[in-house]
């Protein structure tokens, strides 16, 4: 017996069905979970990279309701009617914060490392650069500090400052990059992590990052006549892919205010006093004019920086300073 032949209409019938199951099998491969990072942020919308690929290409984003991620976040999104939408945000490994008023502000997440920049212009100010190190510190981040423009005259101050910080224990690099000095050594610091550049306007974060990559095109700014201050150039995170890793340039800050609880934790932040502090006569210590302070004695000594005291005494609430 012959085979039967299928009619022009069954022909047409089959190929619609083959057609509706490829595009029911290509629906469900769009809507599955997929996970990425989060590379900036713009209101209830935000760019993210697979999270395999930090260097892939960005994809804009709309976020669910109740979804508040930060640069750096990992999340979980998925593709609805040709636009990615962000389902969940993963737990976080550690958190960039800083305290405005009463309310605490999240700037980046999962950070490994946070490198603190300072120049001779605009002027640093090193209880600026305490305050990263404590939030550095509290939130078991590693920290980096980094003197640009070192080409310039007058960087005694910053020298200073990167230098006692260093004697404690953290890294110390010495880059411009007007000049390109030191910018291999910066890259082999950041290769293979998650790091964030902060420090005040101006001091040349955005022209690092356009040495570091040159093709970001970040936006570079000059500095006010004015009051020798640097401009606002970033004005929102951005993320940059290195091998292994990425570099978030976050925007200038003048101000920052540690996030912690209590004096003890703030402590943690300042990683010389810590041991000291236990040694004090009375465990309800001031550190300020105290009998038996061993922060004060020691300050007194040389062994410690009276600067870096002052800076813890700076971050500590007015209710909790009172003896």
């Amino acid at each position: 017996m012959g085979k039967r032949r299928l009619s022009l209409r069954q022909q047409r019938r089959i190929g619609t069905g083959h057609a509706q199951a490829l595009a029911q099998s290509q629906e469900a491969a769009d809507s599955e979970l997929r996970e990425g990072v989060v590379t900036a942020r713009f209101g209830k919308d935000v760019e993210i990279v697979d999270a395999g690929h930090l260097d892939g290409p960005a994809r804009r984003c709309h976020l669910r309701a109740n979804l508040e991620p930060v640069v750096g976040d990992r999340v979980l999104w998925q593709a609805e009617q040709n636009q990615g939408v962000v389902t969940a945000l993963a737990p976080r490994r550690s958190l960039l914060r800083r305290r405005e008023n009463s309310r605490v502000r999240v700037i980046a997440a999962n950070i490994d490392r946070i490198a603190i920049v300072i120049a001779p212009r605009p002027e640093p100010h090193a209880a600026l650069v305490d305050r990263f190190l404590a939030a550095a510190e509290i939130e078991r981040i590693q920290a980096l500090l980094v003197i640009n423009k070192c080409d310039l005259p007058g960087s005694e101050l910053a020298e200073e400052i990167g230098e006692s910080r260093a004697r404690i224990g953290y890294p110390l690099l010495r880059v411009s990059a007007h000049t390109g000095l030191g910018i291999d050594d910066l890259r082999a610091h950041l290769a293979g992590s998650l790091s964030i550049f902060c420090g005040q306007s101006g001091v040349g974060k955005s022209s690092l990052l356009n040495r570091l990559f040159p093709d970001a095109g970040a936006a570079v700014g000059e500095l006010s006549q004015a009051a020798v201050k640097g401009r606002h150039t970033t004005t929102v995170a951005r993320f940059y892919a290195l091998p292994g890793g990425a570099v978030i340039d976050a925007p200038g800050i003048r101000e920052f205010d540690v996030a912690c609880a209590d004096d003890d934790h703030l402590l943690r932040g300042f990683v010389e006093l810590l041991p000291l502090a236990s040694r004090c006569r009375f465990r309800n210590c001031g550190h300020r004019v105290d009998a038996g302070c061993a922060l004060i004695e020691a300050a007194r000594r040389g062994e410690i920086d009276p600067q870096r005291l002052e800076s813890f005494h700076q971050l500590r609430r007015p209710e909790r300073t009172a003896h």
